[in-house]
């Protein structure tokens, strides 16, 4: 016998997914992505205040510490992927948060780029585990004519993530220090507090979400074939392919976002006699702004994503992101008033290209072999960030701060190209489980 759907608001639910599970897992989206960014945010602050490093210096070493980062994301995404379909998401995604609560809680006593090394790459451990496993629960819990709208909440569950780390977490070390504290002791505890937030999360995965494994393939296949399957199916299918192309840039979005962002308003506020914690603060609300319009903007590109072909929502997708992104080459004062209108731009453009890919990907990703698949588009994210971030924060330094932005946006102009190209492709059946 064959349980009816249930549903979760609009979002109509795969067979055997309460209502509860969807829940928690939007709640563990909110709080899990938050954790995985906001580490960029708050890097800032460490640079200036933990390490005393200088400003001329801290362009090259943010984008050092993001391509470290994805080095490993990059070497576990496909590893992460397998190990989920083989043992069930639940417990790997618990494992993950807590992995984050305990490189929160290293990362409140770095005084040097070498101990900030060594924490940024023990919380990327965690932050591969916690991308991977977010966007595969999300392609597992819908049913296929809900994709676009569960990944829309998502947006929208993340949106919200992200306005926190503006307003509240990014002010974190201002509240501490007007209570009395010295800016090192407000900045450890602002660490420690985040690690507390992930020790939630680990509880609120391990009890909200559904147990158990999924659908596993007739004949056993060896865990490193396994791995390289999400490779093939990019191979056999335009459609992977493309979204694993959108994938290289659509992570670097938030990032580019979060580092580069973040740090050039942050460095304008410093230059313009701002204490660390108020050009932290102020840099927190821009960033608030961006992210609102990302949130506002994640239900309505789930919706678009549900009513037209996958392929040329994505192309619609990354025309936006190249206009959002490209318009911040324009800004010379990131403190003064066009920097409100070019925020909204970047967060429309930033979410219309992760909601766009993820709903592709959910969809082209046979429910087998879906770990693996996920995990591989996870690692072109991975290496898209290293890529851009790597050149980006040298371009920052070099050129200009609003290069690393220039760059992302000529990058979304190739893909909406090619999204056009492919969309006249025939479809192609998902691709399942590998050959023996």
């Amino acid at each position: 016998m064959v349980d009816n759907p249930c549903r979760l608001g609009p979002v109509e639910l795969a067979p055997g997914v309460r209502p509860l599970h969807a829940g928690s897992f939007l709640f563990a989206a909110f709080i899990g992505i938050s954790l995985t960014t906001f580490i960029s945010v708050i890097q800032p602050y460490v640079l200036t205040v933990q390490i005393d490093l200088a400003v001329d210096k801290q362009g090259q070493v943010s984008g050092d510490m993001v391509f470290y980062s994805e080095i490993v994301v990059l070497l576990l995404s496909a590893a992460v992927g397998t190990l989920a379909d083989r043992f069930g998401r639940r417990g790997i995604f618990a494992v993950g948060a807590l992995i984050l609560g305990i490189g929160y809680s290293l990362f409140g006593y770095v005084d040097s780029v070498t101990t900030l090394t060594a924490a940024r790459i023990f919380l990327a451990f965690g932050i591969a585990i916690v991308n991977v496993l977010v966007q595969a629960v999300q392609a597992d819990y819908p049913a296929e004519n809900s994709r676009g709208k569960l990944v829309g909440l998502t947006g929208f569950a993340i949106g919200i993530g992200a306005v926190l780390i503006g307003v509240v977490f990014s002010r974190l070390p201002y509240w501490y220090v007007d209570a009395g504290m010295d800016e090192l002791a407000a900045g450890r505890n602002t660490m420690l507090t985040m690690a507390g937030l992930a020790l939630l999360l680990a509880i609120l995965i391990r009890l909200g979400l559904k147990g158990g494994r999924p659908p596993q393939p007739d004949q056993p296949t060896p865990f490193t074939r396994s791995m390289l399957h999400g490779l093939r199916a990019g191979r056999q299918n335009a459609r992977i392919a493309l979204a694993y192309g959108s994938a290289f840039v659509a992570r670097a979005d938030l990032v580019v976002v979060g580092t580069f962002f973040t740090l050039w308003l942050n460095q304008t506020a410093i230059a313009a006699g701002m204490s660390p914690d108020d050009a932290v603060r102020a840099a927190g609300g821009f960033f608030a702004l961006a992210m609102s319009s990302a949130l506002i903007w994640a239900p309505i590109a789930g919706f678009i994503n549900d009513r037209l072909d996958r392929t040329r929502a994505m192309a619609l997708a990354m025309l936006l992101c190249a206009i959002g992104y490209s318009v911040m080459g324009l800004i010379s004062d990131p403190l003064g008033g066009w920097m409100y209108p070019a925020a909204i731009l970047l967060g429309i453009g930033q979410m219309s290209a992760i909601t766009a890919s993820q709903t592709l990907i959910g969809q082209q990703a046979s429910a087998v072999n879906r770990g693996s698949i996920i995990g591989m588009f996870s690692f072109f994210g991975a290496a898209g960030v290293m890529f851009i971030t790597s050149v980006g924060g040298r371009i920052f330094d070099s050129i200009s701060p609003a290069a690393p932005f220039v760059l992302v946006g000529f990058i979304n102009l190739v893909l909406f190209i090619a999204a056009i190209l492919i969309s006249r492709l025939p479809d192609q059946q998902q691709v399942t489980e590998p050959t023996t």
